[in-house]
């Protein structure tokens, strides 16, 4: 028979674990409007998306939001993004002159458009 500090030990250690599972099983599920937005994507973009989602770790939405970032800050050196609206394909930037900038992207593929 386990002492009780033991036994708390053993429950704690078991719950941990149950949480930390649900919690990555949870963020690997897309919701509805993910995945509207990932059937809105290009073909190699919904592929790099789905890819990412394997690895775990991060939301469809965040995913989306990480790959335009990193689009954006390649365009526009030294900015700070503002606002983004993946609906309108819009991002807000100040620029590292401290102007502000609208920068449109296209919503399928998350390119800046020039």
């Amino acid at each position: 028979m386990m002492s009780r500090p033991k036994s708390c030990l053993v429950l704690v250690a078991a719950l941990g674990s149950a949480m930390m599972l649900s919690t990555a099983s949870q963020a690997q599920v897309a919701t509805t409007l993910e995945q509207a937005e990932v059937a809105g994507l290009s073909p190699e973009m919904r592929a790099e998306v789905q890819s990412r989602m394997k690895q775990g770790g991060q939301t469809v939405s965040e995913i989306l939001t990480t790959i335009l970032l990193n689009n954006i800050k390649l365009k526009h050196l030294g900015s700070q993004i503002m606002a983004i609206d993946f609906n309108r394909g819009l991002a807000v930037v100040k620029t590292a002159n401290g102007e502000i900038a609208m920068v449109p992207f296209n919503t399928t593929t998350l390119e800046i458009k020039t």
